[in-house]
């Protein structure tokens, strides 16, 4: 019986092993600030960091969706670089801020990220997106854009 316990023992071992040697940073950070419970408010900024980016893989605490990006992508061209007179990485780290991205004039000034992330990083973002997208339109409607 005691073979057989230890036999177990090793492949779970090993399984687990195996996982973490093979997930991606943000799996195994996850792993490590996994949320206590689904109410937001309350997560530490480690466990917010490690949520936010995988939300949509784990839906027993969000229900999320994901919208793919259409077939016809135009990237914005890029502008004359921006100088904000400031240490932006600085400020980003301060904030706590993932991406600062200013266009003007259609044109791409100052493209910029943090907490790791890229331009290939996902974060959560509830409604900001929705209410970024309504000022965007409203915007376009009256002519300010």
């Amino acid at each position: 019986m005691r073979k057989w316990i230890l036999g177990l023992l090793i492949v779970l071992v090993g399984g687990v092993g195996i996982f973490w040697t093979t997930a991606d940073k943000d799996m195994r950070n996850l792993i490590l600030n996994m949320p206590t419970d689904r109410n937001v408010l309350f997560w530490s900024i480690p466990q917010r960091d490690a949520t936010f980016r995988m939300l949509d893989q784990i839906p027993f605490i969000s229900k999320s969706r994901t919208i793919t990006v259409g077939q016809d992508v135009y990237p914005l061209p890029r502008g004359k670089p921006l100088d904000l007179g400031i240490n932006v990485d600085a400020y980003m780290e301060d904030q706590r801020a993932a991406a600062l991205v200013i266009v003007q004039d259609g044109k791409v000034r100052l493209e910029k990220y943090g907490l790791d992330f890229s331009p290939d990083g996902r974060w959560t973002s509830f409604s900001v997106a929705k209410s970024i997208t309504s000022t965007l339109v409203g915007a376009a409607s009256t002519g300010a854009v």
